[in-house]
Order: C-alpha cells, then structure tokens, then sequence
C-alpha cells in the first residue's frame, strides 16, 4: 500500500506579517496560532491518531519470516469516531 502525501499551501497569508504565534496543549487538543499585524490569525488544531504497523509472519523454531508487509495503517482520532 502506497501512501499519498498531502500537502496544503495557506496562499491566504502569504505576505502577511506575523505579530505573534502561540502554542496551546490541553487534554483535549493542540492548537498553534498564528496572529497578524492585519488582525486576522491562521489556526491549526491537532488531535491524535493512532497507527498500527500491520505484518503478516511465519513463526518457525524461534525466527520470523516476513510474509507480508502492510504498512502503516492509520485510524481515527476521537473526534472522527
């Protein structure tokens, strides 16, 4: 399984000048904040994922043979459930 990057350009705030940045942790998410000498801001919230590492192995005398590998396979935050 081939993953696919992503990749996102904020073209809105190009050019502007960055007055402040802040960083927030709490039990619930991440934020990253990014204030403007205009009065606008550009906010990011993070949540967790999990990812699992799948295989599929043989077992024989002591050693593992790889069958196949899965990949990363990622799964849902909280707020996607």
């Amino acid at each position: 399984m081939a993953r696919q990057k992503r990749r996102t350009v904020f073209t809105d705030v190009a050019g502007k000048t960055v007055k402040s940045i802040k960083y927030e942790e709490n039990p619930d998410c991440q934020a990253l904040e990014l204030a403007f000498s205009d009065g606008t801001l550009l906010s990011f919230e993070f949540s967790a994922r999990v990812t699992v590492q799948g295989s599929y192995l043989k077992a024989r005398k002591g050693n593992l043979r790889l069958i196949r590998d899965f990949g990363r396979i990622s799964g849902h935050s909280a707020d996607q459930a």
